[in-house]
């Protein structure tokens, strides 16, 4: 169907689903996808009460309000919302990205949770190229004049959801209204990564006081400078794990844990799994 959305332009359409009784009640389901081209007139704001929304950037750049945080997406990059919440996004040019609604009995809290590990609802995955593979074919098959069965609907949508699980590996960037003494400290992170660094540590680096440091990271992430430390340990953690044949140990001396064990209890409470059992897992 041919979208005459404000902010819309050229082939822009968008293609609505009822799903069966069933789907609704038990499944994860799509409500509706779509494929925009749009101009510096495209804003959605919402005060909540939408199902939650998948947004893969083709090009340009697409700006997000959420949770008191401003993100721009771009190309080959990822937005995930959780809709219930207020929100808004907005094209100050042009950009091209495709998108779906989707819903189901746990899929607030399946994305809330992949927002909270990524420590942002902005994602730069290594597998971004399968998942929008797996949107522009239910598209394909839209734009010929055929609908795509509940069935294939609900499995792709899961499908994307939990590949972004999966390759949730490369490490997000902060959020673009961070100050540049947050940047500064994100960036000493990652470059220090296999250090067993300490808030003290981290503070001396930008010559601030520790307590200072903490709340002022916390107010323009949402988490604290230990917290994010930790997500991007595991992140990285995760690349090793599949990309490598390095021990436990080794991956746990390298990341700056004092032990394997307190390595595997991090990892484990963060991720649901043991490092093993992420190794040979196909799943995540």
């Amino acid at each position: 169907m041919k979208c005459n959305e404000k902010g819309t332009v050229g082939e822009s359409a968008y293609y609505f689903f009822s799903p069966s009784e069933m789907f609704r009640e038990y499944y994860c389901h799509m409500l509706l996808c779509g494929h925009f081209y749009c101009n510096e007139n495209y804003r959605i704001v919402r005060e909540g009460n939408a199902s939650p929304l998948f947004i893969y950037m083709i090009s340009g750049e697409l700006h997000v309000n959420y949770q008191s945080q401003h993100y721009t997406a771009s190309d080959g990059e990822i937005i995930l919302l959780n809709c219930n919440q207020p929100h808004a996004y907005y094209c100050n040019s042009s950009c091209e990205f495709i998108f779906f609604h989707y819903d189901g009995p746990t899929m607030v809290t399946v994305t809330n949770h992949l927002i909270a590990q990524n420590n942002a609802p902005v994602f730069r995955l290594s597998n971004h190229t399968q998942l929008s593979d797996a949107l522009f074919s239910v598209l394909t098959t839209l734009e010929q004049g055929e609908y795509p069965s509940d069935i294939t609907l609900s499995c792709t949508s899961y499908q994307i959801l939990c590949q972004m699980q999966s390759f949730n590996y490369v490490t997000t960037g902060a959020p673009s209204s961070v100050s540049d003494t947050i940047a500064e400290v994100i960036e000493y992170m990652k470059k220090n990564i296999q250090e067993p660094l300490s808030l003290d540590i981290i503070a001396a680096h930008v010559n601030i006081s520790p307590s200072y440091l903490s709340h002022q990271f916390r107010t323009q992430t949402g988490c604290s400078p230990i917290e994010y430390l930790a997500g991007l340990k595991i992140n990285y953690a995760k690349t090793i794990l599949r990309s490598t044949t390095r021990t436990i140990a080794d991956i746990a001396d390298s990341l700056g844990y004092s032990s394997s064990a307190s390595f595997i209890n991090a990892f484990t409470s963060r991720v649901g799994i043991s490092p093993g059992q992420f190794r040979k897992s196909s799943i995540y």
